[in-house]
């Protein structure tokens, strides 16, 4: 495993197991811009100010996560809510103007950190970007089967007339999403790439049946099913 995904914690420093020290979070300067003093975090321990965001931040130290694919979902929003009310906006609207930016800088990357975190393709397709990986632009990481496995589904679910069969049908993808969610940890683990991006372009195909489900179930409402 290279090392991208080792247990990554630059950037934080006297963290307790309950949250963030929201004073260790990088920033993009070498020095505070309001007391010039030197210093690397979100805000300056010598004057207080809220710093300018680094956009180049791993969204795993941000959250003070390991970088790896597994996490609890529980900690996560946890640690996203402490984060987020630490620099929220209304915390700042009597602070200078840069600060009132900067708030909104640090809140709109904390958003899209926490996002791309929770969801676990996006989770992994944002470990395969740190890696300097792309995803395939084309399903040439599928096998036959799997992809008449969805063709076969998508008519399951374009046929269905009640919304029994399509509960069982979400039923069963939710457990695979699961369950292709647990590969991803091991394929991240071995850093075996390759499966990897074959098991995100699955996940992907997953979802999408899954929002189909969701859009019938919707039409089959609408029409007193």
């Amino acid at each position: 495993m290279r090392r991208t995904f080792a247990y990554l914690r630059t950037g934080f420093s006297g963290l307790n197991n309950n949250g963030i020290n929201v004073l260790t979070v990088r920033h993009a300067s070498s020095v505070c811009w309001n007391c010039q003093k030197p210093g690397k975090n979100m805000i300056c321990g010598d004057c207080g100010s809220l710093q300018d965001v680094d956009n180049n931040t791993n969204y795993f130290e941000l959250l003070n996560f390991p970088t790896k694919f597994e996490l609890q979902a529980s900690e996560l929003t946890q640690r996203f809510r402490q984060l987020q009310a630490r620099v929220h906006p209304d915390k700042y609207s009597n602070k200078t103007t840069r600060e009132q930016t900067n708030s909104a800088d640090w809140s709109s990357l904390i958003n899209k950190a926490y996002k791309t975190l929770a969801a676990p393709v996006e989770r992994g397709q944002y470990m395969l970007q740190l890696e300097g990986e792309q995803m395939p632009q084309d399903n040439s990481a599928l096998n036959t089967a799997f992809l008449m496995a969805m063709m076969e589904r998508n008519e399951e679910v374009e046929e269905a007339d009640d919304s029994k069969a399509l509960d069982q049908l979400y039923a069963q993808i939710v457990q695979e999403l699961a369950d292709k969610a647990n590969k991803l940890t091991a394929h991240f683990e071995t850093n075996d790439l390759v499966a990897v991006k074959q098991t995100l372009v699955e996940m992907k195909y997953l979802l999408s049946i899954q929002n189909s489900i969701k859009k019938k179930q919707q039409q089959l409402m609408s029409n007193g099913a």
